[in-house]
């Protein structure tokens, strides 16, 4: 089911077929599962499989991204958490990559963070060692965020030490990508403010396009990613000046928690908390 989700957030529509050859499983085990994903509402039937409710590169709902590749994204929040030191000023994009990190950021001292997402803010609030400084503007839904020309206002007049931004696609000729226009002209401003700009994703992003370039090849200084990451890629970007670090994601099995802004997660639904 995460393959599904994951695959619809750059193609139209996935197929019964192709995901039986994939998993070496009967076509009526993953007609069993796209079923499952289109009563939680999260994708549509159509002949022969399913399609993201959004045609074309559809944007998955924020809590439906949190848990795609979670044990990738805690790694890779702690070692961008390792580059942080006390007393340091830091930006966060919306990305889910992005709250996890924020979790970690919670054990820091004297630190001001800087974010467009709202979530971020809330795993945040109550660290006694954490300032945040939440960005004004649009809310948008999709990524919990807050986008438009007053959050670049905020940007365009601080400094800040290190920005740590997540991706749709990664490429040596294009930079990093994303694929809305709001979420992509906030990422442009923040990480414009940075001195030191830091990707952190996981290792499915590599292969990836998007419609959106927000930041040159050049511009970018570091890469957090995991250890699935492909050698060649990870060779060429370090040889074009960017420190990669791949991180080992702990595979044991994690009971539902409650994440800061979120509900436990239970059979996959939505669980942000609209009663906030």
């Amino acid at each position: 089911m995460q393959r599904v989700l994951a695959l619809l957030e750059t193609r139209d529509s996935v197929h019964v077929s192709e995901l039986a050859n994939e998993f070496a499983v009967s076509e009526v085990t993953v007609r069993n599962d796209l079923a499952g994903l289109a009563r939680q509402g999260l994708v549509a039937r159509v002949r022969g499989g399913v399609r993201g409710l959004q045609r074309g590169q559809s944007e998955l709902a924020f809590d439906v991204r949190l848990h795609l590749q979670s044990p990738e994204k805690r790694a890779i929040a702690a070692a961008a958490a390792a580059m942080v030191g006390d007393g340091e000023s830091v930006a966060l994009d919306s990305s889910t990559t992005a709250y996890y990190l924020a979790l970690e950021l919670r054990k820091k001292r004297e630190i001001v963070v800087v974010t467009n997402g709202l979530l971020n803010a809330v795993a945040l609030a109550d660290s006694p060692g954490v300032n945040v400084l939440v960005t004004g503007g649009m809310f948008r839904l999709p990524a919990m965020s807050v986008v438009g020309d007053p959050a670049g206002d905020v940007l365009r007049s601080t400094r800040i030490d290190k920005g740590f931004v997540g991706v749709r696609g990664i490429s040596l000729d294009r930079g990093l990508m994303d694929l809305n226009p709001e979420e992509v002209q906030i990422k442009r401003e923040m990480t414009a403010a940075c001195e030191k700009v830091i990707a952190i994703f996981d290792s499915t992003k590599w292969h990836r396009s998007a419609l959106l370039s927000f930041l040159p090849a050049a511009r970018l200084d570091a890469i957090v990613t995991d250890v699935d990451a492909p050698d060649d890629l990870v060779q060429a970007w370090r040889a074009r000046g960017a420190e990669v670090t791949t991180a080992e994601p702990d595979r044991t099995p994690r009971h539902p928690e409650r994440l800061p802004g979120l509900r436990p997660e239970t059979d996959g639904a939505s669980s942000l908390r609209r009663d906030a």
